[in-house]
């Protein structure tokens, strides 16, 4: 039996009964699932606004059971087998939760069903599927699969049509099929920005506020609570973790601020960009923590219980930025000859172009 808190999942608890794959010797071949990066999600749902593309998302059941084993595995059946059978050895042919390589063994199986739809990897991310289509307005674009292990989000113009191809191949969690909600740990919601113009958004509201929970419930047993201010993420602009000379901490708190950073990267991770500074920070000091660090760690969570709800918009629109904001600077002198090298093997430009700003050399356009 195996025991999980998941952290990307508002802490939900998590046991399952698997395979012994620890007794068995790891394979020469590949032993894991390779895993979308939320930098891909949040590019592709970019590139979804951008060029009117829909978004569903689904779940394999059983995602492993689906695939054979790749090792040589056998059991001795027991009395749960019967009468008959028990004290055989039995051959396993499935790749069963807990052994070595059963998430290679699966990805390899999705990777063989998304090639025969006509999807290739990104060179990029090679769990980001794509395939050429054509929009709406007829523009030549991409639709993309991506892939987190058994997670599949599907964003095409017809994203039905892929998930009709996955559901020949596998059967998936309770025959649904919907717009996501929920990716990675992050809440996902479809909104409109200042023009009016739909897009995806993140946020991470349920984790910050299972979090913020926890944090109370722990300082509510020994009679402490969060501070009452909570309106920056440090108490004043004028502390500084490296400046912090209060006591260290004792091995039990050095244990519990470790544990809080660790929470706060992946509200970070999550989007919460308005305390990146602030964790970066204090995680300069995860060996030796002072009083004072653990006392800004309980700040950022006050900060966080007052601002449960700020989100990312994946937003298409060009951001109104003045010129004048930038410095302006001549280097025609030291790079006369100087062009972009792009990959011989890049894919074809297909959808709108994304600019990218590089006021000291000029501006770049990225095709989708």
């Amino acid at each position: 039996m195996i025991y999980d808190v998941k952290l990307g999942e508002n802490f939900r608890r998590k046991a399952r009964l698997v395979a012994g794959g620890h007794v068995t010797d790891a394979p020469s071949s590949l032993t894991y699932s390779s895993v979308v990066s939320r930098d891909s999600v949040r590019i592709c749902l970019l590139i979804a606004a951008l060029n009117n593309l829909d978004v569903l998302s689904c779940d394999i059941q059983n995602a492993y059971l689906t695939a054979e084993c790749r090792e040589k595995v056998y059991t001795i059946a027991g009395g749960e087998f019967g009468p008959e059978d028990k004290g055989k050895i039995m051959i396993i042919k499935q790749a069963l939760y807990g052994f070595k390589s059963s998430g290679a063994a699966f990805h390899s199986k999705c990777a063989d069903m998304l090639w025969n739809m006509q999807f290739r990897p990104s060179r990029a991310d090679n769990v980001v599927w794509m395939r050429p289509a054509r929009n709406s307005e007829n523009m030549k674009v991409y639709e993309y699969v991506l892939c987190y292990v058994d997670d599949i989000v599907a964003i095409s113009p017809t994203p039905q049509k892929i998930m009709d191809g996955i559901k020949a191949v596998f059967k998936l969690k309770g025959d649904k099929v919907e717009p996501p909600s929920m990716y990675l740990g992050a809440n996902l919601d479809l909104a409109q920005n200042e023009r009016g113009r739909k897009c995806w958004t993140i946020n991470s509201e349920k984790y910050v506020t299972e979090a913020v929970k926890n944090v109370e419930e722990r300082l509510a047993e020994v009679g402490k609570g969060l501070p009452k201010k909570g309106l920056t993420p440090f108490s004043s602009n004028s502390y500084h973790p490296a400046h912090d000379v209060t006591a260290e901490l004792n091995a039990e708190d050095t244990t519990y601020f470790q544990e809080l950073i660790g929470v706060l990267r992946w509200a970070v991770e999550l989007g919460r960009v308005d305390i990146l500074l602030e964790v970066a920070l204090l995680s300069a000091h995860l060996a030796l923590p002072r009083q004072g660090h653990l006392l800004q760690v309980f700040n950022i969570f006050a900060y966080l219980k007052k601002h449960k709800k700020r989100r990312l918009f994946f937003d298409p629109d060009q951001p109104s930025i003045s010129d004048d904001r930038f410095a302006k600077h001549d280097w025609h002198d030291f790079y006369r000859d100087a062009k972009e090298e792009l990959p011989h093997v890049m894919p074809e430009a297909r959808g709108n172009s994304v600019k990218q700003a590089a006021k000291h050399c000029g501006d770049v356009n990225i095709r989708s």
